[in-house]
């Protein structure tokens, strides 16, 4: 029975970092306008937030580094990158004058 608890852990804390990153990626992505607010049904962007939130992200990624497996490492890795991306986007678009739309 040992030996299987090791896998059963590691598996378990496996979900639970997917679980981690995937809420700090809403989070995020809320942030930044991509999930309208649940009240309203509009986005409202916070990039300060969103900034934050996002270097968080990519703090966990750097000090985990080595020691996630392929998985963990996957889905970090996509959800900066995704956020990222995102995170430009927004920018360029609070830059833009009010009445210039999003092409």
């Amino acid at each position: 029975m040992a030996e299987v608890q090791p896998t059963t852990v590691s598996g378990e804390m496996t979900l639970r970092f997917i679980e981690f990153v995937r809420l700090h990626s809403q989070n995020a992505a809320f942030c930044l306008g991509l999930i309208p607010h649940p009240q309203t049904g509009k986005p409202e962007a916070n990039l300060a937030l969103a900034r934050m939130l996002i270097d968080q992200l990519a703090a966990i990624a750097f000090k985990t580094k080595g020691n996630l497996t392929s998985d963990e490492e996957t889905v970090i890795n996509n959800a900066l990158s995704h956020l990222q991306m995102a995170y430009v986007e927004a920018q360029k678009n609070a830059q833009k004058p009010a009445g210039e739309a999003a092409p």
